[in-house]
């Protein structure tokens, strides 16, 4: 039996060092600053789970200003998203869009009282499809944010501006007994 021989390159071990420099430069060029980003899109499901979740229950509301009460108030599920962690709430806007299957005109509202007589659910207009929009602005960062330039790159070294925009059917759609008006326009 023939026994294999193995040549040194002239060079030496040169390789290795080359190996070790290279290794360095994916993980820390390519490896981790993915692994930075692979958190925002948890994340961001986290987020949209949370404010499909409260638009859901702001539309179970008795009446448009509990709903938008509800929105501005502390114990909002906005704590909730802040709570995740690396995601800022920064403006949320709450609104009730009237849609007439009559007509097809879509108007938008942001204040109890203002919605006019004809598009309520006895109105001319209706019946009328009635939504809560609800927008969230979020900024959601990155797993750790690197700042070693004053450049800000979104989803690497800053966060990432978002926004979250759902809606969801308005429930109540009935009188107030007291007063006769309906829920939707208190």
């Amino acid at each position: 039996m023939k026994r294999l021989r193995f040549r040194r390159t002239e060079y030496g071990a040169a390789q290795v060092t080359e190996f070790g420099a290279a290794l360095f430069i994916l993980l820390g060029c390519v490896v981790l600053p993915l692994l930075n980003m692979a958190i925002i899109p948890v994340r961001f499901g986290m987020g949209k789970s949370i404010v499909t979740a409260e638009v859901r229950r702001l539309a179970r509301s008795e009446s448009f200003s509990e709903a938008l009460a509800s929105v501005t108030s502390e114990s909002s599920k906005w704590q909730q998203l802040n709570a995740i962690g690396g995601i800022d709430v920064n403006e949320t806007e709450l609104s009730m869009k009237i849609e007439s299957t009559k007509t097809k005109q879509i108007e938008t509202f942001r204040a109890p009282k203002t919605i006019p007589a004809r598009v309520l659910p006895e109105g001319k207009d209706s019946p009328c499809v009635y939504l809560l929009d609800l927008k969230v602005d979020v900024a959601i960062h990155p797993l750790v944010s690197i700042s070693w330039t004053n450049i800000r790159i979104p989803g690497l070294t800053g966060p990432i501006p978002i926004r979250f925009h759902e809606v969801a059917a308005w429930e109540n759609l009935t009188r107030d007994p007291v007063t006769g008006d309906f829920f939707l326009n208190q």
